[in-house]
């Protein structure tokens, strides 16, 4: 496995537990392997779209479970992606790497890799929502995620999250948060994406309507006048500001 590999090269120390070595490093001077997972959980966070939310988490297991303090997903990475893809609306985060440590599970043949670092919300601001207008531009969290991989597959099997100042509620709650957004993701992952190739189709059909109908003799020199008169007004305005620059300067 290629996080085992990177582990015994890195010099790895025994732990608390003798089948559990750990090592840690910044996240600069990590092995190539294990930058690869970082890289894997920072794109899965910072996923904002849905082909982005795909290949983000196609490294995933088929039963891979996501928890964290908000819900608790099983029942693989079908539903994981279906999660993140409804709340991607709502905010995206950007993770900031500060130290990672490298813990080898020799009897279960899998590696964890847990990474301290800050993890910023960036919420989404619509204009049709005016009250995502007063929503602050980002929020800071500290904490520590906990990524585990399988040595037969190199899959990731967990994404754990726990930060510092957010409590982490019982996990039958949590599973209970988890099941509901899974469920509501699968169910409406299917409708919202025919939502929007429709809604591509129309633009894309509007546009092919809006090109056709500019290449009429007519209309292109009705277009070309109001880019002319767009023009004018632009440099008068520009003209004006000059001269009103120059006379505050002489003043």
């Amino acid at each position: 496995m290629a996080a085992t590999s990177a582990t015994h090269a890195a010099g790895a120390h025994p732990g608390p537990a003798a089948s559990k070595p750990c090592v840690s490093k910044v996240p600069s001077d990590v092995q190539p392997e294990i930058a690869k997972l970082l890289h894997t959980f920072s794109s899965y966070k910072a996923a904002g779209d849905w082909a982005a939310i795909d290949g983000a988490t196609r490294p995933l297991d088929e039963d891979c479970v996501y928890d964290s303090p908000f819900m608790y997903i099983t029942g693989g990475r079908d539903r994981v992606r279906a999660v993140a893809k409804l709340l991607a609306p709502l905010a995206y985060t950007e993770f900031e790497p500060k130290l990672v440590r490298v813990c080898m599970d020799n009897a279960g043949r899998e590696a964890e890799v847990e990474v301290d670092g800050t993890l910023r919300v960036v919420p989404r601001k619509y204009w049709w929502a005016p009250l995502t207008w007063f929503l602050p531009s980002s929020v800071p969290v500290d904490g520590t995620v906990t990524v585990r991989v399988k040595s037969w597959n190199d899959k990731v099997s967990l994404l754990k999250e726990r930060f510092a100042n957010i409590p982490t509620p019982p996990v039958l709650l949590r599973w209970l948060a988890g099941w509901g957004a899974g469920t509501t993701g699968v169910i409406a992952e299917p409708l919202i994406y025919k939502l929007y190739e429709w809604f591509t189709a129309g633009y894309s059909s509007v546009q092919g309507g809006v090109e056709q109908v500019s290449r009429y003799p007519a209309v292109a020199k009705a277009v070309d006048a109001t880019d002319g008169v767009r023009e004018s007004l632009a440099a008068a305005a520009d003209t004006v500001k000059a001269k009103a620059a120059g006379v505050v300067g002489a003043q």
